[in-house]
């Protein structure tokens, strides 16, 4: 209707002019040489000057402000508004930061963009986790709880999740992690298994190691044709919680607890726990005691015992991570749960975990098996050493957790392939043993081009745990009756 009734008016317009045949007035215009000052009452400038544009005083009619000549004088041209306000969004709460983060994290899983890339969408989520963790660390482990609730990745999201267990853990690795980069990648193929498994950052061994492996190898110490007897132990697992009939054929890792219970029998007892221990549980004392009373005696050492014993890691009982604590952990005597961070986490959180490297190798000295000195080098070096026997043996020690896949501290900084320090160290070591021509053990080594370099002229064996079984592995050099034996 408006458009019919502009065309009407558009055609009688025209209609008018036509039937008018007014004539047009002249083709040009001069104008008066005196600007009309009359049109404003008054001017910050002289408003007939030609050299310059008049500036009029303007007062608005509304508001009775007069604006001040600064505001259109060309030389004061304000480069910024400043006194004017300019709105932003209030400050969010904590709280309402880590609905947000739900919101999008949400958002972005459902969202058809990245229903092709679901790595895409993960690094994408662990972006809007890593701001929470910044902004509002507090809410970290409710972000998790929340999404683990939402997703349905565990059974119990708040004792798997909250601050007292791994939620303080993840808010650390999402707040220092690259998230959008090679970190996130990992953490997402690791732990999820929405990005590709992305490939091993490279370790440049131009650089790497200090002299090039000797060609020909120095000849090997003359055998003394002395048998060495050597124990080597892993992986106790001692369980003081252990508890005598309780089910040790329990539907829910670890039995042998008051709380176990078998899903086909909840209320009756299926298997109830004997005193020396069962299969689906840690080890009792009572086993663990008549273990090592056993050791001499099936191994012909009770009169002269060993030359030397090793033992690589894991004492502690496989508990729930809401039920472990640091107490605990010094009492089992071994690092919670493998969660050990690199020094250069951050500067606030860069000690977190020296009272256990302090207490271990505090431990350690007080038994006799170390030096102060060679104590002093466990504290600053994640629990590491280096120990000499009079024969000319090193044993060299290392902490894995930093290489294990389910430290989650591992994922912080993956772009460095030794983000630790703990390559370099053993790295060292085994040149200072080289230069010095001695032979060494290594416990629990993560670097296979170490073992290439210095085998098998300097590294005599190498000793894993973990696996919960005997293994024997040898490393054979191409082209060669030469090897390296690493035993499990």
């Amino acid at each position: 209707m408006a458009r019919g009734i502009a065309k009407a008016v558009g055609v009688c317009f025209l209609a008018g002019v036509v039937a008018a045949q007014t004539p047009l007035g002249p083709s040009e215009y001069t104008v008066p040489g005196v600007f009309p000052t009359s049109v404003y009452e008054s001017y910050y400038n002289d408003p007939t000057a030609t050299t310059a544009e008049p500036q009029p005083v303007i007062t608005d009619p509304i508001t009775h402000v007069t604006y001040p000549y600064w505001l259109t004088n060309p030389e004061t041209i304000p480069q910024e508004d400043t006194w004017e306000t300019h709105p932003l969004p209030p400050t969010a709460s904590s709280s309402q930061l880590l609905d947000y983060a739900v919101q999008q994290i949400i958002s972005i899983s459902t969202s058809p963009i990245f229903s092709s890339d679901t790595c895409a969408a993960c690094q994408a989520s662990l972006e809007v986790a890593k701001f929470l963790a910044l902004a509002a660390p507090a809410e970290g482990p409710n972000l998790a709880i929340r999404l683990c609730e939402y997703f349905d990745y565990a059974d119990d999201c708040a004792a798997d999740y909250g601050i007292f267990t791994l939620g303080a853990t993840l808010t650390q690795v999402a707040a220092y992690a690259d998230a959008g980069g090679y970190d996130g990648q990992s953490i997402c193929n690791q732990f999820l298994g929405l990005c590709p498994d992305p490939p091993t950052s490279p370790l440049d061994l131009t650089t790497w190691f200090a002299k090039p492996k000797p060609n020909p190898l120095p000849p090997s110490r003359k055998a003394t044709g002395q048998r060495l007897k050597v124990l080597h132990m892993s992986d106790l697992h001692i369980d003081p919680r252990y508890t005598v009939g309780a089910e040790a054929d329990c539907s829910a890792y670890l039995c042998c607890r008051p709380s176990s219970y078998n899903d086909h029998s909840p209320n009756v007892t299926v298997e109830p726990a004997p005193y020396y221990g069962a299969y689906y549980c840690d080890a009792p004392f009572p086993l663990i005691l008549a273990a090592m009373q056993s050791v001499p005696v099936l191994t012909g050492t009770e009169e002269y015992g060993f030359n030397f014993s090793i033992y690589t890691g894991d004492l502690v009982s496989h508990d729930p991570g809401n039920q472990l604590s640091k107490e605990y952990t010094v009492y089992s005597e071994v690092r919670y749960r493998a969660q050990n961070s690199p020094y250069n986490i951050g500067p606030e959180l860069t000690d977190q975990f020296n009272w256990d490297y302090d207490h271990l190798a505090a431990l350690w000295e007080y038994e006799g098996w170390i030096s102060s000195e060679t104590a002093q080098q466990a504290r600053t070096h994640y629990s590491a050493y280096s120990v000499q026997r009079h024969d000319g043996l090193r044993i060299i020690t290392l902490n894995t957790d930093m290489s294990r896949r389910d430290n989650y501290y591992a994922y912080i900084n993956l772009s460095s392939s030794d983000n630790s320090g703990m390559l370099r160290f053993v790295t060292d070591e085994l040149q200072d043993a080289e230069d010095a021509g001695d032979r060494g053990e290594r416990t629990d080594t993560p670097l296979i081009r170490s073992v290439d370099r210095f085998s098998p002229h300097v590294i005599a064996g190498v000793f894993f745990g973990h696996t919960h079984e005997d293994q024997l592995s040898v490393r054979r050099w191409k082209h060669t009756s030469l090897y390296t034996p690493a035993y499990l």
